[in-house]
């Protein structure tokens, strides 16, 4: 196994190793370290099974069965389809071919997902691209007075919000009442503590963050504005481009990452699991 930095900042490629194998404790342990550190892991070439994906997943923590179940694999309801393919005139999977904008995943949970994998069975020959962003490091460069303004304070997350203002053109991110009341309004700190390194992150993400609790949605968006223009620097972003087979999992709680639309006509089919935290670390603090 060798493992290599992508970027002086964000994500690294771990290399020589089969995930349809069952992984060492040993390098788990090294894999496990490398990606809480560099927040971003890419293992290309390989050959998944939905099962294979699912026991990688869960060295690292409980598979979350993700609330759009729309979208469950038919056969594992641990794994989510991301695809533009269409049965029936029916998606069967999210997101389709449009532009993914800057997210944290189920940040609109009272208990956010952890970690995030994601494999590529079919890969479009353009777009696509996912952009990863190193929340840490925003946080690390970010002025006195602006880290003065977000301390201590929370951010109301809101799906329900954010397909509202997607409801003319996004139909497939539309959710069911059943779904909405899985996933209510939730008040996440601004300023993350990492749960496992005790370091510090900006966790706003774009799509869910509806406003500061206490504050109207247009009172918010300044400051939103002017924490974006932090989270999205150049050198602390890491664009994926992707090929098939690649394996790509990235650490919710310091990353926020989007997609970049592509052809309509081309195809793009993922497989996705995410983790949990352990039960006494999943409230974000």
């Amino acid at each position: 196994m060798h493992i290599r930095r992508i970027t002086p900042t964000i994500g690294v490629e771990i290399t020589g190793i089969d995930l349809t194998q069952p992984v060492s404790d040993g390098d788990f342990a090294a894999i496990k370290e490398s990606w809480l550190t560099h927040k971003v892991a890419v293992f290309p070439g390989q050959k998944l099974q939905e099962s294979d994906l699912m026991r990688f997943g869960e060295r690292f923590g409980e598979l979350e069965i993700h609330v759009r179940s729309t979208y469950h694999s038919r056969q594992n309801k641990e794994v989510m389809v991301v695809s533009n393919l269409k049965e029936d005139g029916k998606a069967i999977g999210v997101l389709g071919d449009g532009e993914a904008v800057w997210h944290i995943d189920q940040s609109y949970m009272p208990q956010p997902t952890f970690g995030t994998i994601l494999f590529g069975e079919k890969i479009p020959a353009e777009g696509g691209d996912t952009w990863f962003a190193d929340l840490e490091a925003a946080y690390a460069r970010m002025p006195a007075e602006l880290r003065a303004k977000v301390d201590g304070k929370r951010i109301v997350n809101s799906v329900d919000r954010h397909n509202r203002r997607e409801a003319a053109t996004r139909p497939d991110l539309q959710m069911t009442a059943e779904q909405l009341k899985r996933a209510p309004d939730s008040p996440h700190p601004a300023v993350r503590t990492h749960p496992f390194n005790g370091s510090k992150a900006i966790w706003y993400s774009p799509s869910h963050g509806a406003e500061f609790e206490g504050s109207t949605e247009d009172e918010s968006q300044p400051l939103f504005k002017e924490l974006l223009s932090y989270m999205t620097q150049d050198d602390i972003v890491y664009k994926h481009h992707w090929s098939v087979g690649d394996v790509v999992m990235w650490d919710n709680s310091s990353t926020m990452h989007r997609r970049d639309p592509f052809p309509g006509h081309m195809t793009r089919l993922l497989k996705r699991v995410s983790f949990r935290y352990p039960p006494d670390r999943r409230i974000p603090v």
